[in-house]
């Protein structure tokens, strides 16, 4: 890894083997509520959004008691949180009968009458439940993501709040998919029963549905399948959001940024610490400008505020912990130099609640915010 590499390239496993053991406890915390606010969407109102706020203006590693406190709150929301997701989601598939989908066979009014569209309505029904039942463990696994950001930071729990970041991405998107796909075959099957309503040979219309049951089970299987090609996919868009977000926290870790302390004008650090505050990514030109009036001659930092960036391919996407922002607030530290005789480790990733101790002395004091 090279300065041009960091500058440029999109391999972030890379570029965290380079700064992870340089990295501040505040900048781990900041690169974990990163990854998290990409689920905020699935995060409901309450304690989950106020518990990644919380963490990310923390300017001072969390007391115990805090971090406990925060905790037992995050574990006391996820019921609701989960049951409100659940009605939501039942709500979306309420005509494709969600209580239906242990039924086995239609209801008929003699024998030998032949019920055309009922595989279709009865497959709409397992993945209206199955949808109901996914988007419930996407928000459980949200909020166990919420919930890594109170243990020690570290690049431990760094990888486990990724981890579980993409696991409740990607089951959010199973919801999904099971919630589209029961509204799409109830529709067929409605259709399938309009146009057999009249047909002598309703047996023909049978066995169409269940072709088209079979082939939306199959196209469920190969999505959830072990695609070597969709694994390397996600593979690559994970290093690369992950190269964005360090770019965006670190900064240039070969080229420690200049920021005169003769820019720090009145306007500039309260349109910095507003920027902050509301994440108000929007108004980084404005801040620019500001820079620009206070005789701020530096074109990394103006550039970055621009998003007008030579050497990136894609312009970043704001997060709480810009480094622009972070020196505008006077926060900013640069990394310290790394070991010459540093050595590749390997990562090992565990669940830090198995043994999770927070019996240490702390401040509460120590507690401050942004």
């Amino acid at each position: 890894m090279n300065e041009t590499k960091w500058l440029t390239g999109q391999d972030g496993e890379a570029m965290l083997e380079l700064v992870a053991d340089r990295l501040s406890p505040r900048q781990l915390v900041l690169l974990a509520a990163a990854y998290l606010r990409r689920l905020w969407d699935l995060l409901p109102e309450g304690v989950l959004r106020q518990a990644v706020d919380f963490a990310e203006r923390a300017t001072h590693p969390m007391p115990a008691k805090t971090r406990r406190e925060w905790i037992g709150k995050i574990d006391a929301s996820v019921p609701a949180a989960v049951g409100a997701a659940e009605l939501a989601q039942r709500e979306i598939v309420r005509s494709c009968d969600p209580d239906a989908a242990d039924i086995d066979q239609p209801v008929l009014s003699r024998p030998g009458q032949v019920a055309p569209a009922f595989p279709l309505f009865q497959s709409a029904s397992r993945n209206a439940r199955n949808a109901i039942e996914a988007i419930a463990d996407a928000v459980t696994e949200a909020a166990q993501a919420v919930r890594v950001l109170f243990t020690e930071p570290s690049e431990e729990m760094l990888g486990l709040a990724r981890g579980r970041v993409e696991e409740a991405s990607g089951t959010r998107t199973n919801a999904n998919h099971a919630a589209n796909n029961a509204i799409r075959l109830k529709g067929r099957g409605d259709e399938i029963a309009d146009q057999a309503a009249g047909a002598k040979n309703k047996r023909l219309y049978e066995a169409i549905a269940l072709e088209e049951v079979r082939k939306a089970e199959e196209g469920t299987n190969r999505q959830d399948g072990d695609d070597f090609d969709a694994e390397e996919k996600r593979d690559r868009a994970a290093r690369k959001i992950l190269a964005g977000f360090l770019r965006e926290i670190v900064g240039n870790p070969f080229t420690p940024p200049r920021f005169e302390a003769s820019w720090l004008t009145s306007d500039v650090v309260a349109l910095a610490q507003g920027i902050f505050d509301d994440r108000a990514f929007d108004r980084m030109p404005i801040l620019a400008d500001a820079l620009l009036d206070a005789d701020c001659d530096e074109e990394t930092v103006l550039r970055h505020l621009r998003g007008t960036e030579r050497s990136v391919l894609e312009q970043p996407i704001h997060v709480r912990g810009c480094w622009v922002i972070e020196c505008a607030l006077s926060r900013f530290v640069p990394l310290p130099a790394a070991s010459p005789d540093k050595k590749k480790r390997p990562r090992r990733r565990r669940d830090p609640f198995d043994d999770f101790d927070l019996d240490f002395p702390a401040d509460p004091a120590d507690d401050q915010l942004a």
